[in-house]
């Protein structure tokens, strides 16, 4: 099983994640949401790594933006 802190994409959702300054969450979903769609661009996804990415995105989504 892959460490999903290994991913390239995953310290920036991770910040976004544990933002609590409610001025800054924005900015950090942002950011993970970029690092996220530049992973997608590159292509290649192994399962593992696509079914983290796929979560990731579900709780963003729930973040108060």
């Amino acid at each position: 099983m892959t460490d999903p802190t290994s991913y390239s994409w995953y310290s920036a959702y991770q910040r976004a994640e544990l933002e609590t300054d409610g001025a800054r969450l924005a900015d950090r979903i942002d950011e993970a949401l970029n690092a996220i769609e530049r992973r997608l661009a590159r292509g290649s996804l192994d399962d593992a790594e696509f079914t983290e990415l796929q979560a990731a995105l579900r709780s963003l989504v729930l973040l108060p933006y």
